[in-house]
């Protein structure tokens, strides 16, 4: 229940914020929008109107959408209907909303407090699988591994290589969590474990300590935390493209899934996480295909390319709904995917 409850929390407000990018700089360059809905049709209720809109209340609880016209610039008060640099900004908004929301998130993982490695001796667990026999045993992220079976452990390697020798055996591990030694605790790693995870289903380095810091250090650093990260998904993106990676694509069940794991280890892990899928979808929508933002900005370049001449709203029009149901298509493959990957 924590896991839907995350899911459906996590995606609502990174769609909602996406979708109130294009809502105010439209309404601030004059352009008609003639609804806002808080999640998707079909509508449950009419919750008002504001300057000419109506906001609305939809039955699927993730997300929300701007009703505008896009494509007819002969229609009084469209997005089409205005000038070039108008149009590039209400397209390219709700990107720009997305990157600021996972600043403002990398930021307050930063001012809770976020792991941090330490250069000293010891091995420290970063991440736990969900069902592992780390997971059984009570260890969480962010633990530090003092003894495994009463041998003091020196390094991360060392952890690695005792756990190996102790598969299908019983493991008494002695970990320190936020200062304090726990009581040992006897787990058996496994012979066999899913692909990824390892025996015990631990990633583990240096040793950790929990570092939090003032809002004014916080924010540089959540800038530092997004950039970063972009620079990671195009690092991977490069890398798929040249073949040294496996193209790894996933859809609403799996961020489900993914989500469902996270939630288990807090709240900082949660908003990092929330902060990393915000980024995903702001590059996601700035692709330069049909029916994305990243597609009307190409055409509204290409516009300004040809010096004003813009291709024939019909004619972009059509290109958007055959990239709609393009998307759409794309979405079931993935859906079907996701669903054989995760369920069997």
């Amino acid at each position: 229940m924590l896991g839907l409850i995350t899911f459906i929390i996590v995606f609502s407000v990174l769609i909602f914020v996406h979708e109130f990018g294009h809502f105010v700089t439209a309404k601030l360059a004059g352009v008609t929008v003639s609804e806002f809905g808080f999640g998707y049709p079909p509508r449950i209720a009419k919750l008002g109107t504001w300057h000419g809109t109506e906001i609305t209340l939809n039955a699927l609880p993730v997300g929300g959408f701007v009703l505008m016209s896009e494509d007819d610039p002969s229609e009084p008060g469209s997005v089409a209907n205005k000038p070039i640099w108008v149009r590039l900004i209400v397209f390219s908004a709700g990107a720009l909303m997305n990157l600021l929301l996972a600043i403002a998130l990398y930021a307050a993982v930063f001012t809770i407090g976020t792991l941090v490695p330490m250069e000293e001796p010891g091995a420290g667990i970063y991440s736990i699988s969900v069902n592992s026999p780390a997971e059984s045993a009570g260890l969480q992220s962010g633990d530090n591994i003092i003894s495994l079976n009463g041998v003091a452990i020196d390094s991360a390697d060392q952890a690695g290589d005792m756990i190996a020798e102790n598969v299908g055996q019983e493991l008494t591990i002695v970990v320190e969590r936020d200062g304090e030694q726990l009581d040992p605790v006897t787990v058996v790693p496994r012979v066999d474990p899913p692909e990824g995870e390892g025996a015990l289903g631990i990633s583990i380095s240096l040793p950790l300590s929990t570092q939090s810091y003032p809002i004014w250090q916080a924010i540089p650093k959540g800038f530092q935390a997004a950039y970063n990260s972009v620079r990671n998904l195009f690092w991977a993106l490069q890398q798929t493209i040249v073949g040294n990676m496996k193209l790894e694509v996933t859809g609403v069940v799996g961020i489900y899934n993914m989500t469902t794991e996270v939630a288990q280890s807090g709240l900082v892990d949660t908003l990092s996480f929330a902060a990393w899928l915000s980024l995903n979808l702001a590059l996601f929508n700035m692709f330069p295909l049909p029916a994305l933002d990243g597609g009307r900005v190409v055409f509204v370049l290409l516009e300004w390319i040809r010096r004003g001449k813009r291709v024939a709203p019909e004619k972009e029009g059509m290109v958007h709904a055959i990239g709609m149901m393009v998307l759409l298509a794309m979405f079931v493959v993935v859906t079907i995917w996701d669903v054989q990957r995760y369920y069997g």
